[in-house]
């Protein structure tokens, strides 16, 4: 079985290298060591950051004593094989629908799989009809085009929020013409 690709923005690596990486599939922190990094320029973007400024896209093995440490890294999706990508994509929507990953986290993964072609309309919907999406739902305006906007309207019964009083914090988010 191949592991699923996973994705973390990472928060910090020691002075030794040595980090712990969230997963969206396995309970507890994935080890990570800076020495499975291969690629010099890599090496040298993940030296110059600051902890938080990154994501990481991976795969893990379980150890011998139960934990998982990463097995595959790379720091951008578009290097990820095509293969990893596509279920990827779905359980990103499954973080939108019930999941505890950041929001702006899962909107520059969003980004990042609409950059590469692999979120498609269906999926688009799924995330605009999704809970976290629902609740807040300004937040993901500057990541969709303007018929998904319409569509995201429709799934708020925006138009019988006109005549309400107090309207939702987000309404007038919605009138504002986009950048």
């Amino acid at each position: 079985m191949t592991e699923p690709l996973d994705f973390c923005r990472v928060k910090k690596i020691d002075e030794k290298g040595f980090g712990f990486l969230k997963s969206l599939y396995y309970p507890g922190d994935v080890f990570f060591h800076f020495s499975q990094i291969k690629k010099e320029e890599f090496v040298q973007k993940l030296n110059d950051m600051k902890r938080g400024d990154f994501f990481l896209f991976f795969t893990s093995k379980p150890r011998n004593d139960g934990k998982r440490k990463v097995n595959l890294v790379w720091y951008s999706l578009d290097d990820v094989p095509a293969e990893f990508v596509e279920p990827f994509a779905e359980r990103i929507v499954q973080e939108f629908n019930s999941g505890w990953v950041n929001l702006f986290d899962l909107y520059f993964v969003f980004s990042e799989l609409r950059k590469l072609q692999f979120i498609s309309s269906e999926l688009v919907s799924q995330i605009l009809r999704s809970p976290r999406i629902l609740k807040l739902p300004a937040t993901i305006l500057p990541y969709i085009t303007e018929s998904e906007k319409e569509e995201l309207k429709r799934n708020l019964n925006f138009d019988s929020l006109k005549n309400v009083e107090p309207k939702p914090f987000w309404y007038q988010d919605f009138e504002q013409p986009k950048n």
